[in-house]
């Protein structure tokens, strides 16, 4: 099953929502331009930035949040491993 790129980008930023509240409210995503050298423990891609692009804004991320939430699937849920 092919996931639609919207929730597919939205599940990338619902991955990691729980960053802010662990490291402080000036932590948030943004898009770059770069290339990608690896994967880390988490399967997230490792880059070299090249060109930072913009931050991902407050309405985006709520939407992200609506839209992963609405697939109501007990199985997603942000990668935060310390509980």
């Amino acid at each position: 099953m092919t996931v639609p790129v919207r929730l597919w980008i939205a599940r990338r930023l619902y991955d990691y929502c729980h960053l802010r509240d662990l490291r402080g409210p000036g932590v948030r995503p943004w898009v770059l331009l770069g290339e990608q050298i690896g994967r880390g423990p988490d399967n997230e891609p490792l880059v070299i930035c090249h060109r930072p692009v913009a931050w991902v804004g407050e309405a985006a991320l709520r939407q992200a949040d609506r839209a992963v939430e609405g697939q109501a699937s007990r199985e997603w849920g942000p990668l935060h491993r310390a509980d």
